[in-house]
């Protein structure tokens, strides 16, 4: 977690007091550093040129000065030592004065002359009050990670994850700008996925810091920042280099304390494993979606007629599912097994496959096993398994008419409901060998007529009116007519 300041007897608290009369100077200087480690300076401008130098935990100033007065001096300290808390001292203590010091942030006052009592009480009481304040911070700070991991944990998109930085770094730090950038699965570019430039990415010569630190630079466009209020953490994930972030402040804002730093570093190491996760399982899911594409290719591959049918059905049954509100795990589902449905052909024979005329009863009944057929290819594979349903079903009937089990109604996974109309529809409009395609709108009329026997009422309404409204069959040519006339499959 944050290293917070000490107050514990190691580490002394260190007071900086700001004092023109040097008599009284030179008294708080005594009477405090039996307790304190106490330095000096005799108004605001000598002050700062101090906090330059070093950290302190409190400053005791005067409000009367030359070259720089109290007040001008809290206002400093406001903008660039936040963490610095402040006590002023007036010989002229009014209301006023005393309320505009509390209101630009003093914790207390003291009147002159100063009593040794009331000094001593009044600055352990603001170190204790300090001391309070950390630890609500670090608890915070606690609360604020354990969500942070919890958030970047429930998701394996990188754009996910990224969203989550923005939100919780922008919530503990409120940067003026926010940069990541990811080296992509390859090794050999880097990719910007928060800042101006997101989404591009340029060419990387080498996985090192001096190189991540020039291309990521040139890649998120860092705004110019003054001293300390630029913080860059390189991303590493199984003690490799994996990506960058960083945070900048404007100069307004004051700079990065070593807490913050240390804070920022902790929220770079968690978001490092979670984008190299997830960039792991995006590699994987695109290799597996590779392998969904060449086993569809397959079976489409045997009969021109029917190439790119699975494509086109795919794309009506997640267009068809996302109408009826379903999830993205359940789209998703219907995806692959729209890609899949017929994957069971290829234990048909090519003389039933590719006949260009009416199955015979023998026929028949060997096409109708190729879901089944389908189911026993897919379920050695893990990852498909819960498609398989999908697959299974996907020629059945609400009215128990279907194959190859009979099954009716809600009994049909919706997801094979909703592939059953999108097959069929795209089978309707395609050219076979034994007949032309017929047009849309009587393919739609036709799917209305076996509404509530043939395919289920509700899916079928919800694809009418989507197809009439959105005309998809107009936007994507079908691939396998183009197939059919540049590429004819010898026989």
């Amino acid at each position: 977690m944050a290293d917070y300041p000490s107050t514990s007897p190691i580490a002394r608290p260190r007071i900086l007091v700001v004092e023109d009369e040097a008599n009284v100077r030179d008294f708080c200087r005594l009477l405090l550093r039996r307790e304190y480690e106490v330095a000096v300076a005799e108004h605001g401008l000598a002050a700062i040129a101090i906090l330059q130098q070093q950290p302190f935990d409190l400053v005791l100033t005067d409000l009367q000065m030359p070259y720089m007065d109290g007040i001008a001096l809290i206002h400093h300290l406001r903008s660039h030592h936040l963490a610095t808390d402040v006590i002023v001292m007036t010989a002229n203590a009014t209301v006023e004065t005393a309320r505009e010091a509390l209101k630009l942030g003093a914790l207390d006052y003291i009147a002159k002359p100063v009593d040794s009592e009331q000094l001593q009480k009044t600055i352990r009481t603001a170190l204790e009050l300090r001391r309070i304040r950390h630890e609500k911070e670090r608890l915070s700070d606690l609360v604020l990670m354990y969500q942070f991991s919890q958030a970047i944990a429930a998701s394996l998109d990188i754009e996910e994850q990224a969203s989550r930085l923005i939100e919780f770094v922008g919530r503990r730090f409120a940067p003026l700008h926010i940069g990541l950038s990811l080296v992509d699965t390859d090794n050999e570019t880097l990719v910007a996925l928060i800042g101006p430039m997101a989404g591009n990415q340029v060419p990387l010569s080498a996985i090192d810091e001096h190189t991540l630190y020039a291309a990521h630079r040139r890649l998120i466009a860092l705004p110019a920042t003054a001293p300390g209020r630029l913080v860059e953490v390189v991303l590493r994930s199984r003690d490799r280099a994996i990506g960058m972030l960083d945070l900048a402040r404007s100069e307004e804002q004051p700079p990065f304390d070593a807490a913050e730093r240390h804070l920022i570093e902790v929220f770079g190491s968690q978001i490092a494993a979670a984008l190299d996760n997830a960039r792991l399982y995006r590699a994987l899911k695109d290799q597996y979606e590779q392998m969904i594409a060449a086993l569809s290719g397959a079976i489409e591959a045997r009969d021109s007629y029917t190439y790119g049918h699975s494509r086109q059905v795919t794309r009506y049954a997640v267009h068809l599912a996302m109408e009826l509100g379903l999830s993205d795990a359940e789209i998703e589902r219907i995806r692959y097994a729209g890609l899949l449905h017929d994957i069971g052909k290829i234990g048909v024979r090519d003389d039933v496959l590719l006949k260009a005329g009416p199955l015979t009863a023998e026929e028949l009944i060997q096409m109708r096993q190729h879901p089944r057929i389908g189911v026993r290819i897919l379920e050695q594979i893990r990852g498909l398994r819960d498609v398989l349903p999908l697959i299974a079903a996907h020629h059945e009937r609400v009215d128990g008419n279907g194959y190859p089990l009979g099954l009716r109604g809600d009994e049909i996974p919706l997801g094979a409901r909703i592939l059953a109309v999108a097959d069929a529809f795209e089978a309707l409009t395609a050219d076979r060998a034994y007949r032309a395609a017929v047009d849309p709108e009587q393919a739609l009329q036709i799917i209305q007529r076996g509404r509530g026997s043939h395919w289920d009422a509700q899916v079928v309404d919800a694809f009418v009116r989507m197809m009439r409204r959105e005309r998809l069959w107009e936007q994507s040519p079908r691939l396998r007519q183009a197939a059919r006339v540049q590429a004819p499959i010898e026989s």
